[in-house]
């Protein structure tokens, strides 16, 4: 399976696509499309083993210990080369409130080098049972590299204080709030703050649908909230009918690379088709602005 995924990759396909000032990638990826697909309802979940616990991964799959209960391990399917999946030795559910501090630490232990991101149980985890990170190559993504180089316009600042400043992605990107700090429990206190305000709004679910990443250039850490509105796209199915797509979008997709398994997706999927995904699948940008102060 490693090797099967690594081909994939290897074989993959990219193009360009834009609208009204957006501008995003298409990867074809036909090794991603268990992801894609991945059934995340509790009956599914309990019908299957779970393949992030070590007795369940293949015997090549080998870890590397990340510390705090935490094994580094190469993604089977990749989007990235590298790209690496981070869960927990012990097997417990996908909650940001439990591996953010990880996330954070991670992110400045792989500074200048690594980017580490979260998906949530409904936004794009395939494995929503089992607690685990990601990590990919730095910038990797359209959005993260605009973020990186801190692209003019990208952000709207609306909070600059001496340690800590605090923005809302602006148009056309995809609604998300971007907090950026040199200290790490000060960054980490502002995105605990964010996620409780957002879990406020949702008060009957586990946690706040969002995507999240933690990276660190510069000496300093940047957080990115990705609110949710929904799991997946009203036209998200797997007949070929021509308005149906099968983008299951997860931290990767909201940050500009939309991941599709099957070619005629990848051939079909206009830049005004990303933007419709975008608005369905996020939080309108106006309900961030609370959530941000």
């Amino acid at each position: 399976m490693m090797v099967k995924g690594v081909d994939c990759l290897t074989n993959s396909e990219v193009r360009e696509v834009a609208f009204d000032g957006l501008r995003c990638k298409l990867q074809f990826n036909p090794g991603r499309v268990v992801s894609a697909t991945a059934k995340v309802d509790a009956k599914s979940i309990a019908a299957r083993p779970c393949f992030l616990c070590e007795k369940n991964r293949p015997a090549e799959q080998r870890g590397v210990d990340a510390g705090d209960g935490y094994v580094f391990l190469c993604n089977p399917m990749p989007i990235f080369n590298p790209h690496f999946t981070v869960p927990t030795l012990d097997h417990r559910p996908q909650l940001i409130a439990d591996c953010l501090p990880k996330m954070l630490e991670l992110a400045e232990r792989l500074s200048g080098e690594y980017t580490v991101f979260y998906n949530g149980p409904k936004c794009g985890a395939s494995a929503p049972d089992h607690l685990h990170l990601q990590a990919s190559p730095l910038g990797a993504p359209p959005f993260e590299e605009q973020l990186i180089a801190d692209t003019p316009g990208f952000v709207d600042w609306s909070d600059k204080r001496d340690s800590m400043t605090v923005g809302i992605t602006a148009e056309p990107e995809p609604p998300a709030i971007v907090i950026v700090g040199e200290e790490r429990s000060t960054v980490l206190a502002r995105a605990m703050d964010a996620i409780a305000k957002l879990a406020s709004q949702f008060p009957t679910d586990p946690e706040p649908m969002l995507n999240a990443l933690a990276l660190h250039v510069d000496g300093q850490l940047r957080v990115v909230l990705f609110p949710r509105a929904s799991h997946r796209p009203s036209n998200f199915g797997h007949d070929p009918a021509p308005q149906n797509v099968l983008v299951s979008p997860g931290l990767v997709d909201m940050l500009g690379l939309l991941i599709t398994p099957r070619r005629e997706d990848f051939e079909k999927i206009t830049g005004e088709a990303v933007a419709n995904i975008y608005r369905e699948v996020s939080l309108e940008r106006e309900g961030l602005i609370v959530v941000s102060d």
